[in-house]
């Protein structure tokens, strides 16, 4: 009897420490908690986490939400249990992330969706996950024009002896591209060759949005195109005139679901961390909706961090908040591709490839999938 009690104690003993082992430190797989960055400009096109930073009670009973740690950094929540750590990094330009996730700096951001097609062109392994706003530009003229709508603009410049001059922020840009095609696809000569005094219109690169509001009254351009609230602005200071707006633009209503702006992230943090992904892009779903049925608290929360004047804001209702990629929406990214094409500003990947490889290789809309599926 006495070595059966012995036998049965080893037994117990040997089961505790291999059964039971699993659980010990030194054997136990903790949950990874990533430290991810997200980036995007100090604007109105992408400005949307900014809500979800601040107004952590409209939020409340999300699924997916952020508990902010600083004005730079959060974590991303699921079922209330951190999933993710992001460091925020703001006032980036869609040219400077698409340059930060190539050298690998840079996860997930908001910006226009001509910075990543370009950047996966030279080869950075990135996915457009979600469109973030339509509409949202305009042509702006010097306050003291008359007239307004695209028929008034066509007889101003078809009057003038010189070509009209355009300035647009940068060369890839959505208004640029854009109004060029509609331009184009009206009878006018464009050009951006300032010798060549037999086009109508020539194009001028102002290189940023920090010169566009300046340029009227130094003489550089005639006109500049503007995204919200960059032209509201403008009209709000005394130095300039909508002239243009995007729904107005010919033929009426074709524009109105125009895309500009999305969500993107590398390749690299999908496959690595999809939860942390997925939770983003329902953060920014969400965000998305608040900025449509909250328009006067998302202009309040915003002001002060895009530095334009809570009525500006206000007044910049050309621009429509929606994660939907329509067929409107994908068709519109078309015409980007095919005028950056033309543009010769793809010079790897995409400079022979038609627009399936970018629907195949660029477009991961499962993520909006699975939220919206819920």
């Amino acid at each position: 009897m006495k070595k059966f009690f012995v036998f049965a104690l080893l037994l117990t003993t040997l089961f505790c420490l291999t059964g039971c082992g699993s659980k010990t430190p030194e054997t136990a797989e903790l949950k990874e908690i990533p430290t991810m960055s997200i980036a995007y400009g100090n604007d109105l096109h992408c400005c949307m986490l900014n809500v979800a930073m601040i107004d952590t009670e409209a939020f409340a009973d999300k699924a997916m939400r952020i508990n902010p740690l600083s004005d730079s950094q959060f974590e991303l929540l699921k079922d209330d249990e951190v999933i993710a750590k992001f460091n925020i990094i703001r006032g980036k330009t869609g040219a400077e992330c698409a340059t930060m996730m190539a050298q690998g700096h840079l996860d997930i951001c908001l910006c226009s969706n001509t910075a990543i097609q370009c950047a996966y062109d030279v080869g950075t392994e990135v996915k457009i996950l979600s469109p973030l706003h339509v509409g949202g530009v305009a042509i702006v003229m010097a306050p003291e024009v008359g007239f307004y709508g695209f028929d008034a603009l066509k007889e101003h410049i078809d009057n003038l002896e010189r070509p009209f001059k355009v300035g647009y922020p940068s060369a890839i840009s959505g208004p640029r591209i854009v109004t060029e095609y509609v331009l184009k696809d009206s009878g006018f000569k464009v050009t951006e060759d300032p010798g060549d005094v037999t086009a109508d219109v020539l194009m001028v690169d102002l290189k940023g949005f920090q010169n566009v509001t300046s340029s009227i009254n130094s003489g550089a351009v005639d006109a500049w195109l503007g995204t919200s609230p960059f032209q509201e602005n403008s009209v709000a200071q005394g130095m300039g005139k909508i002239v243009l707006k995007l729904d107005d633009y010919p033929p009426a209503g074709k524009w109105s679901s125009f895309p500009c702006c999305v969500l993107a992230a590398t390749t690299d943090a999908i496959n690595e961390y999809p939860e942390a992904i997925e939770g983003v892009v329902s953060v920014i779903a969400d965000c998305i909706d608040y900025a449509n049925t909250n328009w006067d608290n998302f202009a309040e929360i915003n002001s002060p961090i895009i530095g334009f004047e809570e009525e500006v804001i206000l007044a910049s209702d050309g621009i429509i908040y929606t994660s939907d990629p329509s067929e409107a929406w994908v068709d519109g990214i078309e015409i980007y591709f095919n005028t950056i094409k033309s543009l010769g500003k793809f010079s790897d990947r995409l400079k022979d490839a038609d627009y399936d490889t970018v629907k195949t290789e660029l477009f991961d809309f499962s993520f909006l999938e699975n939220i919206k599926s819920r």
